[in-house]
């Protein structure tokens, strides 16, 4: 029994063929409430599944399809045991399943039943467990920059004929950071067809799962690798020229800016990140070289490593608070009612989509919820809920080593917070009561962590600056950040 889950639907070359197996996919109301998702990240879920089946039947596959039944609440493992008896199937065979809660459950179920099982490698990343496992061997400390090196010259990717990186050197981030002038619009996001599910699942998600984050009936995702690839062609032709220089710029006229979108079509599986790259490196010549290297770079480069560090060091992060912070999001967290612009915008943003870029996930959010001490867990909660393209594997690392810095280093080499100052620097937000409020959290976060900022050359000068503000403002905006957390963080 080749078994498909919801995060796997490559392309059909990388199934074994029709005969060798029936396949098992099935929805499941456990794994669309372990954490309240968006209801558009389950729309997606569910229509792409759906959508994926219907390739699969016309391809000549055997598909043993359970639909959602919010009555049902049998686990998954229930419905896989039921087919597998109707089938007479004694073998269990699946891709490589990345999320560890999930993978757990499935070797424990054929481990319990005595299964034979087959694990195959999956497309969805470029860089294989082992070859991760031992690249981080005998590290303190993972530094994604080595990894990407080491990425770019075994895939042969912009590499010059003498070995070196093309251009002259192996990342452009110093040219990926100007602000988006006024003259320049971006350009909007192409319209994904609802396909032949989406309408149906819509109608399931709005009655099953109401209280959930999100509207389902906002949904906008492409649910099909055809509809994949014309978003990827679309990001191609329209936005990669310029993705490099405005890669961290942040406006209120357009929550995409000149980015690709395409990390949720990705983490389902119907864009496998070679394919991705192949096509975009078709139009190197015509592409400047701090855009392509700037998307290859988050591409192989930084979700590759990502997964890694989940797969070396997931449960080590999710155990630590290197902060200890305690506190807890309110509701505002959710509405976009905190009065601070950048921070309501990136919220409602992810109510609307389900999708920010990763500035305001990390500068705006993250940073805000560290400043904030908002719990690690329910931060990590917390993204979970809001993203179509969360998984446990990209949300782990992201939030616990970049977003709050909770588990004291694993990868990052600083924490990623900062004041008004550099948010209304990559932004066209004005300056506002709101820039107190902000500053005061920032500084009084430094105040509170001075021995760790004091004790690191990278970072002593913010307990120096802190030190200089005049003794007037510095009251004024620790009390405007006192009020903040008594009015927007609950203990």
């Amino acid at each position: 029994m080749l078994v498909i889950l919801g995060n796997q639907l490559f392309p059909l070359r990388y199934l074994p063929p029709p005969d060798a197996a029936p396949v098992f996919m099935a929805e499941d109301v456990g794994l669309c409430t372990y954490e309240q998702h968006h209801q558009q990240k389950i729309v997606l879920f569910l229509a792409a599944m759906r959508a994926y089946a219907d390739k699969l039947r016309e391809a000549g596959y055997d598909v043993h399809y359970v639909e959602l039944d919010t009555s049902d609440i049998s686990a998954y493992e229930d419905k896989l045991a039921e087919v597998l008896e109707q089938c007479g199937s004694e073998k269990l065979v699946h891709f490589e399943i990345e999320d560890k809660a999930m993978e757990e459950r499935i070797i424990g179920f054929a481990d319990t039943g005595k299964l034979e099982r087959e694990e195959l490698a999956s497309p969805m990343f470029t860089c294989s467990r082992e070859r991760f496992s031992k690249f981080a061997a005998g590290k303190q400390r993972l530094l994604m920059a080595d990894f990407y090196k080491q990425q770019r010259r075994r895939l042969d990717i912009l590499i010059d004929d003498n070995g070196e990186p093309a251009g002259g050197r192996w990342s452009f981030d110093a040219d990926n950071r100007k602000k988006l002038p006024r003259n320049i619009t971006p350009p909007v996001m192409p319209e994904a067809s609802r396909g032949k599910h989406v309408e149906e699942v819509i109608a399931l998600v709005e009655k099953a799962f109401p209280d959930h984050p999100g509207k389902a009936s906002e949904f906008c995702w492409p649910t099909t690798r055809a509809e994949a690839e014309v978003w990827l062609d679309d990001f191609i032709e329209n936005r990669l020229e310029q993705f490099g220089p405005y890669e961290d710029a942040m406006t209120t006229r357009s929550a995409t800016v000149f980015h690709s979108v395409l990390s949720p079509l990705m983490n389902l599986g119907l864009l496998p990140p070679q394919d991705v790259v192949d096509k975009v490196l078709q139009h190197a010549g015509a592409i400047p070289m701090q855009s392509l290297e700037g998307f290859v770079r988050q591409v192989i480069g930084w979700r590759e490593f990502v997964r890694g560090v989940y797969r070396e060091h997931g449960h080590e992060q999710a155990s630590r608070n290197f902060w200890k912070h305690e506190r807890e999001l309110t509701e505002a967290w959710y509405e976009g009612t905190t009065g601070i612009p950048p921070l309501d915008d990136a919220i409602t943003t992810a109510q609307r989509l389900g999708w920010t870029h990763h500035i305001p996930r990390l500068m705006v959010l993250g940073n805000l919820m560290t400043l904030c001490e908002i719990r690690p867990a329910a931060a990590h909660r917390w993204f979970m809920e809001m993203f179509v393209d969360s998984s446990e594997w990209v949300m782990g690392p992201n939030v616990y080593g970049m977003g709050i810095f909770s588990d004291g280093g694993v990868f990052a080499t600083k924490p990623y917070i900062c004041g008004s100052n550099y948010l209304r620097k990559m932004s066209d937000y004005p300056k506002g009561e709101w820039c107190d409020v902000v500053d005061g959290l920032y500084w009084r976060f430094i105040d509170k962590h001075r021995d760790f900022f004091a004790g690191n050359p990278r970072l002593a000068l913010m307990p120096r600056a802190l030190d200089r503000i005049a003794p007037e403002r510095r009251t004024m905006i620790f009390s405007a950040a006192e009020t903040f957390l008594d009015n927007f963080t609950a203990q």
